[in-house]
Parts: C-alpha cells; sequence; structure tokens
C-alpha cells in the first residue's frame, strides 16, 4: 500500500511530530479508548508517548506498524488515525478511529472506504469491532463490511463483531 494516500477531504499518511498533542488527546480520552484493544498502560501520557515514538520508529524497520494518521488536506490538522495488520495468511485488520472533537463528520466512513478498497486488491480485508461499539459497526457497514456476526480473535482472544469487505469493483 502506497502511503501517503489521499481521500476526498483528507490524507493518510505517517504520523509526524506535530501530531503528538491530538494523538495524546485520543489515547488519554477514556471515552474514546473504553472499546480499543490498548493495555491500562497506553492509556497514559507516558505510555501513549512510547507508543507514539514506536509506531514512528517501526515505518523503516524490518517490522513496519501500518498505523497512520489521518489528517485534513486544507490544514495538515491530525483528526484519527487508521490502519492495518495482518492477521491471517491472505487477510488484514484494518482499524480506523477518530478523535472525540471530529467525530461525527464522516471521517471514518470516508477514509476506511478507500482504505479498505485500497487493502482488498491484496488480501481479505477484516474489521473486529466491540459488540458494544455500534459506531464503529455503523462506519464499517457504510464502509461496504457485511457483518459475520460475534467471532473470537485469533491474537487477542477475545469476542467481537467480525466484519469483512466486500470489493465493489
Amino acid at each position: 500500500m502506497k502511503i501517503p494516500f489521499e481521500t476526498a477531504r483528507f490524507v493518510i499518511r505517517r504520523f509526524n511530530d506535530s501530531d503528538l498533542l491530538r494523538f495524546l488527546s485520543f489515547m488519554l480520552n477514556e471515552e474514546s479508548t473504553k472499546y480499543l484493544m490498548f493495555e491500562d498502560e497506553q492509556k497514559t501520557d507516558v505510555g501513549a508517548r512510547s507508543l507514539f515514538d514506536y509506531v514512528c520508529g517501526a515505518y523503516d524497520s524490518e517490522e513496519p506498524v501500518h498505523s497512520y494518521a489521518i489528517a485534513e488536506k486544507a490544514t495538515d490538522l491530525y483528526v484519527g488515525s487508521c490502519g492495518y495488520a495482518p492477521y491471517d495468511d491472505g487477510i488484514v485488520e484494518c482499524y480506523y478511529s477518530v478523535n472525540d472533537d471530529s467525530a461525527g463528520k464522516g471521517i471514518a466512513t470516508e477514509v476506511t472506504s478507500v482504505l479498505a478498497e485500497v487493502l482488498s486488491s491484496e488480501a481479505e480485508v477484516r474489521a473486529y469491532c466491540h459488540p458494544e461499539n455500534h459506531a464503529a459497526h455503523a462506519v464499517a457497514k457504510k464502509s461496504g463490511f457485511k457483518s459475520r456476526g460475534i467471532h473470537k480473535h485469533k491474537n487477542f482472544g477475545n469476542y467481537g463483531e467480525l466484519f469483512v469487505y466486500k470489493r465493489t469493483s
């Protein structure tokens, strides 16, 4: 997948230093992270900074982390993040999140639709969502994913609603 790429309103790019404060704002917001698979330590100032540094340092490593900033085209303001990770042979799992002050503007749907379409040319694309995270379920459905019901995540061992992307072309 070629980074950066654009949607109608946003640029999906590597994180940079100017994103840190808004990234921390997201990570330290209990409501924003309550359904996400972060460790408690990662939801602290020190832990979130460490995670940010780890992701930024891994881009050009032997084992890159595919976690990217969602930034407004006009201002380059960080509004959320998206990314993907290998799940199994021929399967990737994607994720999306939007900062609280940017929620409800269709950002996650716009970005996830494009991300899934691009990734689906190479692999099956999945999204696992906490069973109670109805906002994430709505984004997945609006982005072209179909629910496959509750499934156990093979890497984390937790149960979540599995969504599988259906390619449009």
